[in-house]
This record gives C-alpha cells, structure tokens and sequence, in this order.
C-alpha cells in the first residue's frame, strides 16, 4: 500500500535533468510550432500578394477595352463578366490581405521562434555546466528562475500555434468571401 505513495512522490517531484529534459523538449516543440506556422503564413502571405497585385493589373488593364456583349466565351460568359469577376476577387483579396495580415503574424511567429530557440540554448548551456559540474546549488537555483522567468514572458508574448493536427477547419471566412463574390459579381453584371 505503500509503494503506490512512493511512487506519486516520485511522479510528482522530477530530479532537475528530468525537468530540464522535459523543458527543452517542451522548447524545441513551440520553436518548432512556429517556425512551421510562420512559413505558411508568409507562403500565403506571398501567394495572395501576388494574386491581388496580378488581377487589380489585368482588371486596370481590361477596363480601357470596348467589350462586345455579344462575343460568348464559354457558354453566356463575356469577356466583360471575367473582367468583372476578376475584380471582384481583387476586391475580396484586398480585403482578405488588410484584416487577416499574414505576412505581419509571419514575422510575429518567427520572432517567438528565435525566442524559443534562445530559451533553448539557455537549458542546454545549463544542462552541460551542470553535468559537467560547473555550477554550486545556489547558481543552479539562479539559473532556473532565470529560465522560468524568460519562459513566462514569452508565453506572454507569444502568438498561438495550431495545437491539435486532427483539429476541425473553421470555413466560414471562406463562405463569406464566396458570398461577396457572388454579390459583386451580381451588381456588376
């Protein structure tokens, strides 16, 4: 009966390699998580650049043109509703681009990821002065407040990471911009 208790205790309590292990696995992961999460940001961030600097050129572009209604490219599509309709997606990009700043959170993410990789560095320089004996209980005691201390600002500081690979995509940004489409398109036309 009293093993289990033992146990517990043990669980409860880590030796300080075991916290530090689990800390700079812990690091490692939100280094990881960001630095993943901001090359796709910018990678987003890049190709809607992209597409809305090509399709406000191309409707630019398009509008000095005389279009004949009468000329059916596919089916009772003109070369007028492309135009329109490439607007329209400008005008959706446009927007998209100004509220969800992906290339800003990018950057916002890779920042915490060289913080992460800092605090990293600092559990790994402190795990080697303490194998190797470097450093009196005092120090060791000063050395992990310190990274405590630096770990709570940057949870702080930090911008969330996708945590769960299976988590259910929220699509609604994606309905709305698909509604605005429509409703340009139809005004326009």
């Amino acid at each position: 009966m009293k093993e289990p208790a033992k146990e517990n205790s043990k669980k409860s309590a880590p030796s300080i390699d075991e916290a530090l292990e689990s800390w700079l696995q812990r690091c490692i992961d939100a280094r990881n998580g960001h630095y993943t999460r901001a090359e796709k940001l910018f990678d987003l961030s890049q190709i809607l650049g992209y597409v809305l600097i090509y399709s406000t050129v191309f409707v630019t572009a398009f509008s000095f043109f005389t279009h004949n209604p009468s000329t059916i490219l596919f089916w009772c599509i003109t070369k007028q509703h492309v135009v329109i309709f490439v607007g329209c997606i400008a005008a959706v990009i446009s927007g998209i681009v100004s509220q969800a700043r992906f290339g800003e959170r990018a950057e916002m993410h890779r920042s915490s990821g060289a913080r992460y990789s800092n605090l990293a560095r600092d559990i790994e320089e402190l795990r080697l002065k303490q194998g190797v004996g470097l450093l009196q209980d005092s120090e060791l005691s000063t050395h992990i407040n310190s990274i405590i201390k630096e770990w709570n600002n940057l949870s702080e500081d930090s911008l969330l990471t996708p945590h769960n690979p299976i988590r259910k995509s929220r699509n609604s940004h994606v309905y709305i911009t698909l509604l605005f489409i429509i409703m340009f398109f139809s005004v326009a036309a």
